[in-house]
């Protein structure tokens, strides 16, 4: 993911807000189970980094997203309540 913030904010300015939206942002993502790397660079060009290294990942029994299966196919009865909501 890449996340591009243009901003009217002076040079100065700039650099304490980067600082805030670090912490902020890695704030966020602590509370999920990845792996990250924030990285924000400044007009001035300061670098702000914080990074994590998430849990290893499990290995699931569950099928894949991209495997077809009866659980991503909705039951028939299932598929005449959506259409039935528009009425």
């Amino acid at each position: 993911m890449d996340i591009r913030l243009i901003s009217s904010l002076t040079d100065h300015d700039e650099d304490r807000f980067a600082a805030v939206l670090l912490k902020a942002m890695a704030d966020l993502l602590s509370k999920t189970p990845i792996t990250y790397v924030v990285r924000i660079e400044t007009t001035d060009g300061k670098v702000f980094q914080r990074s994590r290294t998430g849990p290893e990942p499990t290995h699931s029994t569950s099928p894949r997203r991209d495997e077809p299966g009866p659980r991503h196919q909705p039951a028939p009865l299932e598929l005449e309540k959506l259409e039935d909501w528009g009425s």
